[in-house]
């Protein structure tokens, strides 16, 4: 046997040892102190592995797919007229079995289309300097408006 003919079937033997310990439950980072191999190689022979099962199953998933489809469908003739003339019962019936219609094509997908990342911002310090705090004061009237900040600076608020 050649040399890369032998790598390949090295390869191809630990992309199914790393399926095994996958299923077993062990983390990435297990497998690769097990193999004697990086992380990220561990992460990409089990991407190749789930990847070369799911093209091999390709057909029976579609054959799935269709009997899951049919019991949905014989579910909704069920339902339909009682969820159409306002019975609550039914219409949850129906809205449950459109949401599991929409999983097995995909409608729904697995990962949100729209993330947010959230930004923490520190600050090293902020004063607020309280000339009178007494409430029987009366209210003066020449306290003039404050001026809008456009941006954040560094450095204190009163010095622009």
């Amino acid at each position: 046997m050649s040399t890369s003919k032998a790598m390949q079937v090295n390869a191809q033997q630990r992309r199914y040892r790393v399926l095994q310990a996958v299923l077993a439950g062990a983390s990435e980072r297990q497998i690769a102190e097990q193999e004697g191999v990086a992380r990220s190689l561990i992460n990409r022979d089990k991407k190749k592995v789930l990847s070369d099962l799911a093209k091999e199953h390709i057909g029976l998933a579609d054959e799935v797919r269709s009997v899951q489809m049919e019991r949905y469908n014989q579910i909704m003739l069920r339902w339909w007229q009682r969820a159409m003339s306002g019975d609550k019962e039914a219409t949850d019936v129906i809205l449950r079995v459109m949401k599991e219609i929409n999983v097995i094509n995909g409608v729904i997908p697995d990962k949100p289309l729209i993330s947010f990342n959230q930004l923490n911002v520190g600050t090293e310090f902020i004063t607020f300097n309280i000339e009178a705090n007494d409430d029987t004061t009366e209210a003066n009237n020449d306290i003039s408006e404050t001026e809008v900040i456009s941006e954040t600076r560094t450095g204190y608020i009163l010095e622009q």
